[in-house]
């Protein structure tokens, strides 16, 4: 199905700053004489040090470093029963069966997903299914067609359009995370999904097919199931 949404420098600061200006060394507000300091042997000798002694994290961490650091703590698991799926789903599965898919994702280089689906074992349409998702270097929020769920395709046609709710927005689990959140519920509830995009190009998602489940317990799937495959 085709998802068609339904509405369209401070001197307060804490870190010191230093600079060599005319003759004088600027160190955060204050202005100091150079021939004040004796032997001066440039910029770098400044001691970089905040009030108190401790010395300024930011000095030596560059944002690049920060970022290459968060996107190396996600990591695809080898299986569902690596990355716990069973216990992280918990009682929001319909049925003990677990279907389990994983591979690179069609279409889409370097992308590789885990698919956990989770049903009573039918495979009528309308079936409940509810669907732990992991996937590599590739948003599926942004492309439906990632996310593959076993049992569903009948249902599943990304040909037909349906009307869905969608809602973007971080809170205190993503902002420690490093992640985002989007949720896209269709409108006559047949289908409830959340993705938590994180650092690195990797996503998780929760997806609730043919059953009432609260975007509340979505969110602790998928903030837990990425708590586990955190390195």
């Amino acid at each position: 199905m085709r998802l068609i949404p339904s509405k369209p420098l401070s001197c307060l600061g804490t870190a010191v700053v230093a600079a060599v200006v005319g003759g004088f060394v600027l160190v955060g507000c204050d202005v100091v004489d150079l021939d004040e300091l004796g032997d001066f042997g440039g910029v770098d000798d400044i001691d970089m040090s905040l009030p108190g002694g401790e010395a300024d994290p930011d000095a030596s961490a560059s944002p690049e470093d920060e970022e290459e650091e968060a996107a190396s703590a996600y990591g695809l698991p080898e299986s569902c029963e690596a990355a716990g799926a069973a216990e992280v789903v918990g009682d929001l599965a319909p049925g003990p069966v677990l279907a389990e898919e994983s591979g690179a994702v069609e279409g889409i280089d370097g992308a590789e997903q885990l698919t956990c689906s989770f049903s009573d074992g039918s495979t009528e349409p309308g079936t409940p299914v509810f669907t732990l998702v992991f996937t590599s270097n590739a948003d599926p929020s942004a492309n439906p067609d990632v996310v593959q769920v076993p049992g569903a395709e009948a249902e599943m046609n990304w040909e037909v359009d349906v009307d869905v709710d969608v809602d973007t927005y971080e809170n205190d689990d993503t902002d420690e995370l490093g992640g985002g959140l989007e949720y896209v519920g269709t409108v006559d509830g047949s289908s409830r999904q959340l993705f938590l995009s994180l650092p690195g190009d990797f996503h998780v998602a929760a997806i609730a097919f043919g059953e009432d489940v609260a975007r509340e317990d979505l969110e602790r799937v998928v903030m837990t199931a990425a708590e586990r495959v955190r390195g």
